[in-house]
């Protein structure tokens, strides 16, 4: 197998990194590292009950341009002081790395579980970001797709343990996969390309009327549960918080703010909390995030565009996309044909210049849906030139919270009617049936 292109003569490779492989014994972590370095016998490798590696060995090349060594280990058990140990020497390294915890696609049984945890102990809390998942024996999957063989039992142990890593995970054929698969699992880690560089950031803000999914939104981006939601109208969240994940190698965070109403924050808490994200999402967001749910579009909805207007400033729309949630609710329908034909839907997302997603966030999972997200906030932030949404307002952390009241006594009369608008029974009435 070609490991991809190498430096030329005198030019020495690009900085590298490591990858350290983990698990079970049998699971074929060992064929995982021949795979990753291009080369069918780096590291002993055959079917058997009893472990084919028994001491840590370390291998080095030269793959994709990037210097990558690759540490093979014991099975866990048994082993674990040993290579907690060796994760050690490498956390106190300035060397960029990646763990990756191997599991085998077969029946996933408790055995494969407690390996997982075990293995995880070894890493630590400080190092979960850098860790994926990696299934093995992709040929065993007859083309079903890994989402469907990790949804096929959802009560069973498996799904809880994918949640846990946040999605992220990666499958490899190692009899004869070839090295795109290799290229695929470090793109989606942030390992071919930020080698030498932090992750890129992501920085979302979250704004809804109660009921929308926007907590339920959160927790899909992230890959997990890290905001209390629930399907009902009453708004869940009562502050504005945040949370981060390594998500499609960038490290995103996600900040949920209150439903925009008045029944469950006075006015001047509720407009503290609104004004607060910004400060959750320092130096500034990347992208707010309208979320509206599909079949229940109301004009109170309609009005957010507006209330962001006003709160952050005539940038800030530059910065906005709408997010449709329930995209269940569509059977069948395209999104586009449900925009267009409804003015005022089709005005929301023609004000944020035509950006709009949808999520099923019954379908965690699924995450096309997050890549197309991330791929509307690219294409927004390359429109900015490259730059995140500020105003000097926000520019002094150490002046934000007088800053905020003084903002709050021009805008308070205009915040108060806007919230009695929003909750105006007229008003909602007239475009309950929107979408």
């Amino acid at each position: 197998m070609d490991p991809g292109p190498r430096p030329g003569p005198g030019l020495g490779p690009c900085p590298g990194f490591t990858i350290v492989l983990l698990g079970n014994t049998g699971v074929g972590k060992s064929a995982s590292g021949n795979t990753i370095l291009g080369r069918p016998a780096v590291f002993e490798s055959k079917k058997s009950f009893k472990s084919v590696t028994t001491e840590i060995s370390k291998q080095t090349d030269t793959v994709f341009g990037k210097q990558i060594t690759v540490i093979d280990t014991p099975g866990i058990f048994g082993s674990e002081w040993k290579i907690q140990t060796q994760c050690e020497e490498l956390r106190q390294s300035s060397r960029p790395h990646l763990f990756l915890v191997v599991v085998k696609i077969d029946r996933f049984t408790i055995e494969q579980k407690n390996a997982v945890d075990a293995a995880l102990r070894v890493i630590g809390d400080d190092e979960f970001n850098n860790c994926y998942l990696l299934f093995t024996g992709g040929d065993d999957l007859n083309n079903m797709s890994l989402d469907d063989f990790i949804n096929d039992d959802p009560e069973g142990p498996l799904r809880p343990v994918v949640e846990r890593f946040a999605w992220r995970y990666h499958v490899f054929n190692n009899d004869n996969g070839g090295q795109e698969q290799v290229r695929e699992l470090l793109k989606k880690s942030g390992s071919l390309t930020n080698v030498d560089r932090p992750r890129e950031e992501r920085r979302i803000v979250l704004l809804s009327r109660p009921g929308a999914g926007k907590s339920s939104s959160g927790n899909t981006i992230l890959g997990s549960e890290r905001f209390k939601s629930k399907a009902d109208f009453n708004s869940v969240s009562a502050e504005t918080v945040s949370d981060s994940a390594v998500v499609e190698g960038r490290q995103v965070t996600v900040v949920d703010t209150p439903g925009i109403t008045d029944e469950v924050l006075s006015p001047k808490k509720l407009f503290y909390e609104i004004m607060k994200s910004v400060v959750e999402a320092s130096p500034g967001p990347h992208a707010f995030i309208i979320v509206v749910r599909i079949g229940r579009i109301t004009g109170a909805d309609i009005s957010l565009f507006e209330m962001l207007q006003k709160l952050f400033g005539k940038d800030a729309p530059k910065y906005t996309t709408v997010l449709f949630t329930y995209g269940d609710e569509l059977k069948g329908e395209s999104i586009e044909g449900l925009i267009n034909a409804h003015k005022r839907v089709s005005d929301l997302v023609s004000m944020c210049d035509g950006r709009f997603c949808v999520f099923d966030n019954t379908k965690r999972g699924n995450r096309v849906q997050v890549r197309d997200l991330l791929a509307k906030i690219d294409q927004m932030l390359t429109a900015n030139g490259g730059e995140h949404y500020t105003s000097q307002m926000f520019r002094d952390i150490q002046t934000f919270p007088m800053n905020i009241y003084l903002w709050w006594d021009e805008v308070c009369e205009w915040f108060r009617q806007f919230l009695k608008t929003m909750e105006n029974p007229e008003h909602v009435r007239l475009l309950e049936t929107v979408i």
